[in-house]
């Protein structure tokens, strides 16, 4: 790693750029809110039903698969290497993953999940090649320090997608329009040209991709089973549609601090990879007590919010039957927030390259929660949330032990 570039990230937080990038991330998250909720109440919960399906089948691969892709892309542009051409071919074997694993699910669940629509298995492998895209070029912006620029792709593409979904409801009015609306988003922020930024030199990659990404992809499936998976669960569990709708609600809601994180954790990354190319081990040990132990703070007190008032923000801004129960809300709150934290926690290990310790935390939180979900009876909704708030506590006591252990 060359000396500049650690000396450029020395500027911290305070680089240019970085506000934008924040108040990027937040339009970002309130814009895809504004989008479900939308389509939500226009729908009503029946026929959205397939709608917060193809989201979550999405999101889950989004997180599993192409965020790893975008952290591998920002830790070697950061480290001074250009990453294009050599990392668009790991980074298509990831997508072409994803297509296959998306395609064949919603092929799979087209007539329980997906109301028969083929349209839906098109949608899903188009929005894997478009994010795929999006998502490298991410990495290459925040690795390169352009953080605006890495805010105005969450404003293009969160704007776009929420426009056209608009446009198809007042046009259309279907559960596919929306969907076609998410694809749109997703390759409009080609119109950027964000590969004009990849001036790194030409040389090795710092970090192995197979490795690399191996590890960090089993980490992240594990995470975004436990945080993703709610609504799949519940229908397998022999939940309605209606209540399908409800959990998907009610986790999009909560999970939008997390979505942020996820939207910003490039503009960390750098600034850690710097502290690790200087073997700084102990200022990244004390980054991660003090994460572990605001988030754990956090969580306690999510929880609470979540059991007071959570029903009553979820039915105001959907409708009143999307509302779930006070226990489902407090129990998603705490777990969310538990989630974010080992999130953020794990940029330590994503620094160091150590992700096959990352992957460890992760599965066993998803271990865990299966543990719960199969052990325990009652309602469906309440077996999710409780295995999810278990599980999500388990992987950030893993995370905390190996990001501060040296």
């Amino acid at each position: 790693m060359s000396l500049p570039v650690i000396e450029a990230d020395k500027r911290g937080f305070r680089a240019p750029g970085t506000t934008f990038m924040v108040v990027g991330g937040l339009i970002g998250a309130v814009g895809a809110y504004i989008f479900q909720v939308y389509g939500g109440r226009e729908l009503g919960t029946e026929a959205f039903a397939p709608i917060a399906q193809l989201w979550t089948v999405f999101f889950i691969l989004a997180t599993v698969l192409l965020i790893p892709v975008e952290q591998y892309v920002t830790r070697e542009v950061a480290s001074g290497r250009k990453a294009i051409p050599g990392d668009l071919i790991p980074a298509m074997w990831v997508v072409g993953l994803g297509v296959l694993l998306g395609g064949g699910f919603v092929l799979f669940t087209l007539n329980r999940l997906f109301t028969g629509s083929w349209e839906y298995v098109v949608q899903i492998v188009l929005l894997m090649i478009g994010y795929g895209l999006l998502f490298v070029g991410k990495g290459v912006l925040a690795g390169r320090r352009r953080f605006g620029d890495v805010g105005w792709v969450l404003v293009v593409e969160t704007m776009v997608r929420l426009v056209a979904g608009v446009v198809a409801i007042q046009l259309i009015a279907t559960a596919e329009s929306l969907g076609w609306a998410m694809v749109l988003g997703g390759f409009a922020v080609l119109g950027m040209r964000w590969w004009r930024h990849d001036l790194g030199e030409t040389r090795a990659p710092a970090a192995r991709a197979p490795s690399f990404l191996g590890g960090y992809v089993g980490g992240a499936a594990s995470s975004q089973i436990l945080l993703g998976a709610a609504p799949i669960a519940v229908a397998f569990l022999g939940g309605s549609d209606a209540l399908q709708s409800v959990i998907f609600a009610t986790f999009t809601l909560y999970r939008a601090p997390l979505t942020l994180i996820f939207a910003l954790q490039g503009r960390i990354l750098p600034f850690l990879v710097g502290l690790a190319g200087e073997n700084n081990r102990a200022s990244l040990s004390r980054i991660a007590k003090v994460v572990v132990g605001g988030g754990a703070v956090l969580a306690a007190l999510g929880g609470l919010v979540g059991w007071l008032v959570g029903p009553d923000v979820v039915s105001t801004l959907f409708k009143p039957e999307f509302a779930p129960s006070a226990t489902v809300a407090a129990l998603t709150a705490a777990g969310v927030v538990a989630a974010a934290t080992a999130q953020v926690a794990g940029q330590v290990l994503v620094a160091e390259a150590r992700t096959s310790r990352l992957a460890g935390a992760w599965l066993g939180g998803l271990a865990t929660a299966v543990v719960v979900l199969l052990v325990l009876g009652g309602q469906p909704d309440v077996r999710v949330a409780l295995a999810f708030a278990i599980g999500e506590g388990v992987a950030l006591l893993l995370m905390a032990v190996q990001a501060i252990r040296r």
